[in-house]
C-alpha cells in the first residue's frame, strides 16, 4: 500500500522530462524544414534569373538581326468594299458600300469591274390631260458598267484608271448613240461614254487626264436627299455631266478644306479652228467641320472666238448640309445662265447637247436664272430613309419663265446590292416655262411642246436600283 503514493509522486517529474524530450526533437525537425524551403527558394531564384538572361540575350538577337522580307500577299477576290466605291449611294455623312462583281487585290494593286442597272415605273400627268405610263432606266444611277484600278507605287505614290459605259437597261442600247447629224466622236458613238480617264495619286494632291465626270455632277450626294436625281428641281433645271479633254487636280482635304479645278480643252481636234475655239472651267471648294458641310462648285463655258453674242455659259452652285444625327438638311442655291440646258459633253463638242453647240449665237445666253431649294431626310432605320424638298426656278428676265417644284421619297436598302425606291413629285411651270421631272439618265418618253410649256407636271415612281 505505501509503494503506490510514491509512484504517483515521481509521475509529474517524468512527464515533465519527456515533455523536453518532445519539444526539442520538434524543435529540431522545423530547423530542418526551414533550411531545406530556403535551399529550394534559393535555387528556384537562380532559375528565374538564368531565364530572364536567356530571354534578354534573344531579345538583343533580335533586334540586331535584319528585318524578316515580308512574303508577296495572296490573290484576294472580292475583299470587303471600301467607303466611298465607284457607284455607292448614301447620305451627305454616309455611303452605302456593296460588294462588287469582280474585285482582285494583289501586290499593292487592286482591278475592280462593277456597274448597275436601275430600273423604274413611271406615271406622269400633264395639266394638259395628257398621261405617260413607261419603263424608264436610271432614277438615282443610270445604268451601266465600269472597270477602274490603282496601283500603289509607295511613299504615297500611285496610278488609278477609270473606264465607264452607260447603257439604257430598257432596251440594251449604249448611251452614246451614233448620230449622224453630230460632230466628233458621235458620229459613231463611243464605247466609254461616261469616264475614260488615267491618273496619278501622290501626298500633294491627285491629278487625271481624259474625260471625267464634272464637279457639279459628281457631288449631287451634298445637294439634297434625292442626291441631286429624280424628284430633284435642281435636277430639272439641268446639270453639268461630263467633257472631253479634261485636265484635273484634286488637293488633299486639310483643316476640313479642299479645293478640285478641272480645265477641258475639248475633243474632236476643235481646237485647231479660230472660229471654234471652246473651253470649260470648273472649280470646286468644300469644307467640313463636324456635322457641318459648305461648299462651292462653278463652272464657266468660254464661247468660241467670233461669237455673235460672246456669252459665256455659266453654272454657279453654293451648298449647305447639316447631318442632325438621324437625318441630314439640306439647303442648295445656283445662279446659271445655260437656259435650262444640260450643259452636256456627251460629244465630241465641249458644251451642249447633240447636235447643238453653245456657240454664241443663242441670245437665251443672256437670261440669268436662280435656282432655291430646300430639303431633308430622316433616317427611320439603318436600311430605310424617307425625305421630301422644295424648290423654285426663277427666270431674272421674264417671271413666266419660272417654276416651282416639290418631291417626296423612300430608299429601302433591301439587300446589300439592292435598293427599292418610290417618288411622288410635282413641276409647275409658269406660261412659258419648260420644265419637267428627270432622273440620272434623262426620260426616253416624256412631255414635249403644248404637254409641257406652261403645264403642271406631277409624277409617281416604283423602281429599284441593282449594284454590282
Amino acid at each position: 500500500m505505501t509503494a503506490h503514493p510514491a509512484l504517483f509522486r515521481f509521475r509529474p517529474v517524468a512527464a515533465a522530462l519527456l515533455s523536453a524530450g518532445l519539444l526539442a526533437a520538434t524543435t529540431g525537425a522545423r530547423a530542418d524544414a526551414l533550411s531545406d524551403l530556403q535551399a529550394a527558394v534559393q535555387k528556384l531564384q537562380a532559375q528565374i534569373d538564368e531565364l530572364r538572361a536567356q530571354q534578354a540575350a534573344a531579345a538583343q538577337k533580335a533586334a540586331a538581326a535584319p528585318a524578316p522580307v515580308a512574303a508577296a500577299p495572296a490573290l484576294v477576290v472580292n475583299p470587303p468594299p471600301a467607303i466611298p466605291a465607284a457607284t455607292d449611294i448614301g447620305t451627305a455623312s454616309a455611303l452605302v458600300p456593296v460588294p462588287r462583281l469582280l474585285q482582285v487585290k494583289t501586290n499593292g494593286g487592286s482591278f475592280m469591274v462593277y456597274g448597275d442597272v436601275d430600273l423604274y415605273a413611271n406615271h406622269m400627268h400633264s395639266s394638259s390631260g395628257a398621261r405617260i405610263n413607261a419603263l424608264q432606266d436610271g432614277a438615282l444611277l443610270r445604268s451601266r458598267l465600269g472597270f477602274t484600278g490603282s496601283k500603289d507605287f509607295g511613299a504615297g505614290y500611285g496610278a488609278a484608271f477609270t473606264l465607264e459605259s452607260g447603257f439604257n437597261a430598257t432596251n440594251g442600247t449604249q448611251a452614246d448613240q451614233p448620230n449622224a447629224n453630230a460632230t466628233g466622236l458621235t458620229t459613231s458613238g463611243r464605247l466609254f461614254d461616261r469616264q475614260a480617264w488615267a491618273g496619278i495619286t501622290s501626298p500633294y494632291g491627285e491629278f487625271r487626264f481624259g474625260r471625267q465626270n464634272a464637279e457639279i455632277q459628281a457631288n449631287g450626294n451634298y445637294i439634297d436627299y434625292t442626291e441631286r436625281n429624280l424628284g430633284s428641281v435642281v435636277n430639272s433645271f439641268g446639270v453639268p455631266s461630263r467633257y472631253d479633254g479634261d485636265i484635273a487636280y484634286t488637293s488633299p482635304r486639310l483643316f476640313g478644306a479642299q479645293v478640285a479645278a478641272h480645265y477641258a480643252v475639248g475633243g474632236g481636234g476643235q481646237q485647231n479652228t479660230s472660229t471654234f475655239n471652246q473651253g470649260v472651267f470648273q472649280l470646286r471648294t468644300d469644307y467640313v467641320t463636324g456635322p457641318i458641310r459648305v461648299g462651292f462648285l462653278g463652272l464657266n463655258a468660254k464661247a468660241p472666238n467670233g461669237a455673235a453674242h460672246g456669252n459665256q455659259i455659266y453654272y454657279h452652285n453654293l451648298y449647305a448640309n447639316y447631318d442632325y444625327g438621324q437625318g441630314t438638311v439640306y439647303a442648295t442655291f445656283v445662279r446659271s445662265n445655260n437656259g435650262g440646258g444640260a450643259l452636256n459633253n456627251t460629244g465630241g463638242n465641249e458644251i451642249g447637247n447633240i447636235p447643238t453647240v453653245v456657240n454664241g449665237a443663242n441670245a437665251t445666253g443672256g437670261t440669268a436664272y436662280d435656282i432655291y431649294q430646300v430639303s431633308a431626310d430622316y433616317r427611320v432605320s439603318s436600311t430605310l430613309r424617307v425625305g421630301g424638298l422644295y424648290g423654285k426656278i426663277k427666270d431674272t428676265v421674264a417671271s413666266s419663265g419660272s417654276a416651282t417644284g416639290w418631291s417626296v421619297g423612300a430608299y429601302w436598302q433591301a439587300f446589300s446590292n439592292v435598293t427599292l425606291y418610290s417618288l411622288l413629285d410635282a413641276i409647275d411651270n409658269d406660261a412659258t416655262a419648260s420644265f419637267g421631272p428627270a432622273g440620272s439618265a434623262g426620260l426616253t418618253k416624256t412631255f414635249t411642246g403644248t404637254n409641257l410649256t406652261g403645264r403642271k407636271i406631277t409624277g409617281v415612281q416604283l423602281g429599284g436600283l441593282l449594284r454590282f
